[in-house]
């Protein structure tokens, strides 16, 4: 089977491992002297990775202006307050620490520092800008890669939207990737940025109905086993330095490209998690467990069945001597006991508040950006995406 084309270019520069900050002023120099640092909630002063930072910075000379508060599931009316504090200090580098929703919302920053009206507009391409300040990623967890990425998350909850933008000016130059800064994630976080991580590989790369070429499917499920793991461990050990290593690692690797050579890409259970986070404060990596096993369950087929199936041999340990619809259904029971049992996720919806009134209006704006339409192993109409959501109250 022919094999789509492609260019592999990935231009940030990781530096890995604990102490590797001493190179974080050397970094920011490459582009000036003025840098704007952007963090959530202030956990990263409590642990003391704020003053380690600031401490490289002012001992290269760097002028620092700073926006903490940074929610999860960013908002785009704190990336318009940090892009005034940018402009208004005339910053040259933006520095995001923190989880993916910091750096998400560090990335649209970047790029607003050259528009003075509202980001949203950047964030819907209605308007096009193609400059953006260089950008550095600390990532504080190991979750969605986007230290790793051109890509970004925001919301609005004035029109209940969660968009996914791409510019190429979202890629960080360099990320800064110490597994023990996240020794003092809590047990849920790193149960959710486990969930978060496998769904990068399964759903936006290995269930989907494009040929992709076979050493990038053995690499998908090498990491995705490793996942299955160490995410437990992680949880259970949080200092446990081989599961954090591994984690940080994969969760650079998910969205740096690498797992795109020769195939296309989809997202059906992101694009119907949005629908969920368009009304309902949940964090992402979660929604998306929810959803897995019964997305999974519902599009079970003779069709699907074998995808299903090879990833439970390959990753979870199902026989391999099985009936394949067998092994498929016992591969959706071994993942529900991994989010559920082992990462010891809530299962429901209904304990974040979701009603059953809500369902059709979250199906409508998770299609709405796709033409009503769910493209991967199977399509999903409205109809389709409410009947899950049904299945996970």
């Amino acid at each position: 089977m022919e094999v789509n084309n492609f260019v592999y270019y990935n231009p940030t520069r990781i530096y890995f491992g604990n102490e590797q900050l001493v190179h974080l002023g050397e970094e920011v120099k490459k582009y000036g002297s003025r840098a704007i640092l952007v963090y959530g909630g202030g956990s990263i002063k409590k642990n003391g990775l704020y003053d380690k930072i600031m401490k490289v910075l002012r001992e290269s000379g760097i002028e620092v202006a700073e926006c903490a508060g940074i929610e999860p599931n960013p908002q785009y009316t704190s990336v318009n307050r940090a892009a005034r504090i940018c402009r208004e200090n005339q910053c040259e580098v933006v520095i995001g620490v923190g989880g993916g929703s910091v750096i998400d919302a560090s990335k649209v920053i970047a790029q607003a520092n050259f528009y003075d009206g509202d980001c949203w507009d950047l964030v819907t391409k209605r308007v096009t800008e193609e400059r953006a300040l260089p950008l550095i990623a600390i990532p504080t967890m190991a979750s969605a890669g986007s230290e790793n990425d051109a890509w970004a998350v925001i919301s609005n909850s004035d029109t209940n939207e969660k968009l996914d933008p791409w510019h190429r000016g979202y890629q960080p130059t360099a990320a800064f990737i110490d597994p023990e800064l996240t020794f003092t994630v809590s047990a849920y976080q790193t149960a959710v940025g486990a969930a978060d991580i496998l769904s990068h590989i399964t759903d936006v790369r290995y269930f989907i109905n494009e040929h992709k070429i076979e050493f990038v499917n053995d690499m998908m499920e090498a990491m995705a086993a490793s996942v299955i793991k160490y995410g437990p461990i992680a949880v259970k050990e949080p200092e446990n330095v081989e599961a954090r290593q591994n984690l940080s690692w994969i969760s650079a690797m998910i969205t740096g490209g690498i797992m795109d050579i020769g195939g296309k890409t989809d997202m059906v259970l992101h694009m119907t998690e949005y629908g969920i986070a368009a009304f309902y404060e949940i964090p992402h990596g979660h929604g998306i467990a929810i959803l897995m096993p019964r997305w999974m369950e519902y599009v079970l087929s003779e069709t699907t069945a074998p995808a299903f199936f090879r990833f439970g041999v390959k990753c979870m340990g199902i026989d391999a001597d099985l009936d394949v619809l067998e092994g498929a259904k016992q591969t959706i029971a071994a993942l529900s006991d991994w989010l559920y049992g082992k990462l010891g996720l809530e299962s429901r919806l209904s304990a974040f508040g979701v009603t059953e009134d809500r369902l059709h209006d979250m199906a409508v704006k998770a299609t709405e950006n796709c033409g009503g339409i769910l493209h991967s192993i199977t399509t999903l109409t409205v109809n389709d995406v409410e009947r899950i959501f049904r299945m996970c109250m």
